[in-house]
């Protein structure tokens, strides 16, 4: 994921503008002395004009008092929140809609949900994923950067090590991923495990009506219905021939179970079996119960 183009923009106007100015108070960084200096040196350069601002952090408080360059005071709080940032190796681990992963060593392993600037890091990676870089990471309104000054280094890991990077993503994402870097932050804790709902035919059958006329009543006539030798035939049969439900009669209901057929056997009047027996593609409106009644 990326950042919208205008947060990307005022990202880097700050950043570049705060290296700079970090340049003009440390000097000894070659080719870069000024804001244009800057904007004209090589990645590398750059990337070693931001190590020595981090070297240095209070010169992000000066920077912010002397304010150069007329920033607001809710751009220079920005600035300021970078003291928090992260820098270190990181396996960016997989890429996903909201951000890349990004897992740090150690035990246990953190991962780090990172949005990119202009550029998704799968693009800017020289190996598939996942891939061993050296980056910083610093707070953004709430979310993770990183600068875009990252290195990576060329190895391709093999299925042993791609397994593990697995094993410390699903270790770290239990605890929660890490998307800000903002004080006394700290990740969702895991969601509750779903409960599997009751099936619809057992809370179906705790209300069903014991009678063929009780339910009649309840949810209408039946889509069909049919008496006698009939109603056996489309009843359940074991391997000796015999038929494994008495019933006289069945009733066929289209949509008192959502997108069910409804089979109900009765004997002599009294419900006996009820069964969902396969998918219908029938609606609501197909089915219309008795006047002043409802479909439960």
């Amino acid at each position: 994921m990326l950042l919208p183009p205008e947060e990307g923009a005022l990202f880097i106007r700050l950043y570049t503008a705060l290296i700079a100015y970090a340049c003009g108070r440390l000097g000894g960084i070659s080719e870069i002395n000024d804001l244009e200096s800057f904007k004209s040196a090589s990645n590398q350069v750059k990337a070693e004009a931001r190590d020595r601002l981090l070297e240095n952090t209070s010169l992000i408080d000066d920077f912010a008092e002397e304010n150069p360059h007329g920033f607001q005071p809710e751009e220079l709080s920005l600035v300021l929140g970078w003291k928090r940032f992260l820098r270190g190796t990181f396996i960016i681990e997989r890429d996903l809609k909201e951000y890349t992963v990004f897992l740090s060593g150690g035990d246990p392993p953190k991962a780090f949900g990172v949005v990119a600037i202009f550029s998704e890091f799968v693009d800017l990676s020289p190996v598939p994923l996942p891939a061993y870089v050296t980056a910083v990471l610093l707070p953004w309104k709430g979310r993770i950067v990183c600068d875009g000054l990252v290195s990576f280094t060329r190895l391709i890991f093999g299925g042993g090590l791609r397994r593990s990077f697995k094993d410390s993503y699903r270790e770290a994402k239990e605890r929660g991923i890490i998307t800000c870097l903002d004080p006394g932050w700290s990740p969702p804790g895991p969601k509750p495990k779903r409960v599997s709902k009751t099936p619809a035919i057992r809370r179906f059958l705790k209300k069903c009506p014991r009678t063929v006329e009780e339910f009649k009543e309840r949810y209408g006539e039946p889509r069909m219905d049919m008496g006698g030798d009939l109603a056996q035939e489309y009843g359940v049969w074991n391997l000796d021939g015999a038929p494994a439900i008495e019933a006289d009669y069945l009733m066929l209901y289209a949509n008192i179970i959502k997108d069910q057929v409804l089979y109900v056997y009765a004997k002599e009047g009294r419900i006996t079996q009820v069964a969902v027996v396969d998918l219908t593609d029938w609606r609501k409106k197909d089915f219309k119960p008795h006047k002043g009644r409802l479909l439960s």
